[in-house]
């Protein structure tokens, strides 16, 4: 999967970035998620320009976790792993800019005087569809076209990728992990969808009852409706077979705070601690309240060889 986790970035204020004057292509947008749509963008400044003259420029958090949080999405990746991606797709300088109330208050022409700055050189600007940006959304397509004129650049709007014939969004791959779709979730995303987290202590209840499990802590990602789940994990450059449950143990009484607890399959090692990442999610059952522990271990078992058969 190569997580290749680090710590999450919290972005650089647009007003602290030193120029770049070796770029004369840039991606701009959020690129939640780095779907094929995204890809597309990212390949058309990496297209024209190589990976010399390539950057995406991105932000972080998410524009409506400032703007109206109650709307803010649930994050298809985290800024690191979206830095990561974007990287992955062939663009070597990505630029993660702090959405905070400074930026926010920017008008269009004054966003865009940012941006020639930081990137003097700058020759064309790609950008998807629906992108706006600005004071109030103020800007689009039209705004940059209008600005470039005057400033040596074009404006190239890429239009969506289509997945079963209507547009990939972040919002479609966001439904489809909602309803466990998790093959068109890929499909969208080019890639399985990977969760990524640090280990935490847990009660120790799994390993009690013979099966350890590692507790995740820290998770800011979209994650699956509750239930038992087949699935990959990858630890320190290893690749390993894993179950996965996400929800509250009723077996154990009302924990409340549902938590996302993995199996790691023909694995002893104590990792507390440790970056793991999660996904190539199959799911095998709801989770459920057992009568007894023994009926717990039982099923648990049953979901290990299920998990097994998947491969």
């Amino acid at each position: 999967m190569g997580s290749g986790l680090r710590m999450e970035t919290e972005g650089t204020s647009i007003s602290a970035l030193a120029p770049r004057p070796r770029v004369t292509g840039v991606a701009v947008g959020v690129f939640d998620g780095v779907h094929l749509g995204h890809r597309a963008i990212l390949g058309r400044i990496l297209e024209q320009d190589g990976p010399e003259g390539a950057a995406a420029l991105t932000f972080e958090p998410h524009p409506l976790a400032v703007v109206a949080p109650e709307k803010a999405p649930p994050r298809l990746t985290t800024a690191a792993q979206r830095e990561r991606l974007i990287r992955v797709a062939g663009i070597p300088e990505v630029l993660t800019v702090r959405f905070d109330t400074a930026l926010r208050q920017l008008s269009a022409e004054e966003f865009l005087a940012e941006l020639k700055r930081i990137f003097p050189g700058l020759k064309r600007v790609a950008i998807g569809p629906n992108w706006r940006f600005g004071r109030g959304r103020s800007g689009d397509a039209a705004t940059l076209n209008a600005y470039g004129a005057g400033h040596g650049f074009s404006t190239e709007t890429i239009e969506a990728v289509h997945f079963q014939e209507k547009p990939i969004s972040s919002t479609r791959v966001r439904e489809a992990i909602a309803a466990r779709n998790f093959a068109e979730a890929a499909e969208m995303l080019g890639r399985e969808y990977l969760i990524e987290g640090i280990v935490a202590a847990g009660d120790g209840r799994g390993a009690g009852i013979g099966f350890p499990t590692a507790n995740f802590g820290g998770i800011g990602q979209l994650l699956p409706p509750p239930g038992v789940y087949a699935c990959r994990a990858e630890l320190a450059g290893r690749m390993l077979r894993a179950v996965a449950n996400y929800g509250s143990k009723p077996t154990f009484g009302p924990d409340g705070h549902p938590v996302l607890e993995v199996h790691l399959l023909d694995f002893s090692e104590r990792i507390y601690g440790a970056a793991l990442a999660v996904g190539a999610f199959r799911f095998l059952r709801d989770e459920r309240k057992f009568e007894s522990i023994d009926a717990l271990k039982a099923q648990i078992t049953a979901d290990v060889a299920a998990a097994r058969a998947v491969g």
